[in-house]
């Protein structure tokens, strides 16, 4: 089965846009984008970008005889120190996320968007939300 978190990774470090703005960090010896999934390693530098599997429900009508596929709900979560950069972010990210088609039988519409705020993590970041369905 395809990881819903996966595809967008791979679509968002595929992303000039993105990586421009996220960077590169060394990890055992090759330059990986600042992209973790659910939690980046502590110090890492802003921005960067984390991802989350929130919900993989089948597809309504789906049964042994008819498959539709599942739905996955995954959230991507931003990180910036300054406004401008967060939505520099945002932007570069929906322009490679929203209502692609990476591979056949694979759509993502996004869902939600907020902005949060943590007085203890001296940050912004902000909550993307994404509709994977998948075959």
């Amino acid at each position: 089965m395809v990881e819903a978190g996966a595809i967008l990774n791979t679509l968002l470090s595929q992303a000039a846009p993105v990586v421009a703005l996220l960077g590169y960090v060394d990890k055992d010896h090759q330059q990986q984008v600042r992209i973790y999934p659910v939690v980046a390693p502590q110090k890492t530098p802003r921005p960067y970008c984390t991802y989350q599997l929130v919900s993989l429900v089948p597809e309504a009508g789906s049964s042994a005889v008819c498959r539709l596929g599942d739905v996955g709900r995954v959230q991507l979560s931003l990180y910036a120190d300054a406004y401008d950069t967060l939505a520099a972010l945002t932007t570069a990210v929906r322009g490679a996320l929203d209502y692609a088609e990476p591979e056949p039988g694979v759509f993502l519409e996004p869902d939600n968007q907020q902005d949060h705020h943590d007085k203890d993590a001296v940050c912004l970041f902000r909550s993307l939300d994404y509709l994977v369905e998948l075959p």
